[in-house]
């Protein structure tokens, strides 16, 4: 006995289109769906636009420096100078 598995778009339903599994992540939570390349046509356009956009490069943690650590500084160069 031959089994079939059929994934239909979940929009549109069609049975003669392929559909593709899908998956978008936000804050406000994650949605899985199946989708045809026409009802994805949306989605895809604007991961293309995206991708084509310049991202900058960051090269790690911006370093972040206290009240606390200003003061030792000055305290460090004031004492260095006086010697």
């Amino acid at each position: 006995m031959a089994k079939v598995n059929l994934t239909l778009c979940d929009v549109c339903a069609d049975r003669t289109k392929d559909a593709s599994p899908y998956t978008i992540k936000s804050r406000a939570g994650n949605v899985s769906t199946d989708l045809c390349d026409d009802c994805a046509k949306p989605i895809n356009d604007l991961l293309t636009k995206l991708a084509d956009r310049p991202v900058p490069k960051t090269r790690g943690r911006i370093p972040v420096t206290t009240v606390e650590d200003i003061e030792r500084m000055k305290a460090e160069k004031a004492g260095a100078s006086a010697k």
